[in-house]
């Protein structure tokens, strides 16, 4: 959804306007916390009137973005970095055309997202580590759904329709409402746990850091390095795109507002091909 912002003052203070004007047009709190953080940032390493920008400080101020994400050391943190550098471009030239400044600076690539999906030797070992219920139920529905951590966490028990297996996502990243559903295995859980949890409202009453240190010791347990919740949504797309499942259908159960970020996925369909056709055609060759 393209927020649709009001026009600028005049003169005096153009960041906290700005600031002001993301809130009511309904952006979300992560939206405009990382355009706040970057118009503040590009404002003070210009150190000049908004209004008489160039090209040139924008690009000045791109290198100097550069030059920072050099220095990080990690593949996925250099990812990560290459990420918020590419959204901080985005998110000054935006405040920039609402103040009437037209510069069209050259928006970064991200790095290549490198997609990690459980196999199912992984998927089986991981269970037979898991004793709890609740925490069963957790990656039973992780990857079902393919929820991000916070969606899934966002859940209250009104939300599940155990009769017609959904879920009802309200929190969602991009703002919109979805539905998705589970198996009938999971169905079992929910109505196991359901039974025990008591009066919560929330499906789930845990912070996201706690989640993330159960999901990394669940790993740890079944012998499974680094796991995280978003390896889990990783493993729903790349299951449901090995199993048929058509990719306009993943994009809206994943909630991705473009297709382009779910045929990702379809590069991990792909490595399984040419592997099949390798050992089909070459390794058996005479």
């Amino acid at each position: 959804m393209k927020l649709q912002l009001g026009s600028p003052p005049s003169d005096g203070n153009y960041l906290d306007a700005f600031i002001i004007a993301l809130k009511a047009a309904e952006a979300g709190e992560g939206t405009v916390k990382l355009y706040s953080t970057a118009v503040k940032d590009f404002l003070e390493f210009i150190k000049k009137d908004p209004k008489s920008v160039t090209s040139e400080d924008v690009n000045r101020w791109i290198i100097h973005l550069m030059s920072k994400e050099g220095k990080i050391k990690g593949t996925e943190m250099k990812r990560a970095r290459s990420v918020t550098l590419r959204n901080y471009v985005i998110a000054v030239r935006r405040f920039l055309k609402w103040i009437g400044v037209n510069v069209n600076p050259v928006i970064p690539r991200a790095r290549r997202k490198e997609i990690r999906a459980l196999n199912e030797d992984e998927i089986k070992r991981l269970f037979e580590a898991t004793r709890r219920l609740r925490d069963k139920l957790i990656l039973r529905l992780f990857l079902d759904t393919g929820l991000r951590s916070k969606e899934l966490l966002s859940l209250r028990v009104e939300d599940i329709d155990l009769k017609n297996r959904m879920i009802r996502v309200r929190e969602t990243k991009n703002g919109e409402e979805r539905i998705v559903f589970f198996t009938e295995e999971t169905e079992k859980l929910l109505r196991k746990y359901l039974t025990k949890q008591g009066s919560s409202e929330r499906l789930f009453p845990m912070t996201y850091q706690a989640l993330y240190k159960l999901i990394k010791r669940l790993g740890e347990r079944a012998g499974i390095k680094g796991l995280r919740p978003h390896i889990l949504r990783h493993t729903f797309a790349t299951i449901a795109i090995r199993r048929g499942l058509p990719l306009p259908a993943v994009q809206r159960l994943l909630g991705h507002k473009d297709i382009k970020t779910t045929q990702i996925y379809t590069h991990l369909v792909l490595e399984d091909l040419m592997q099949a056709y390798k050992k089909v055609f070459e390794e058996n060759t005479t």
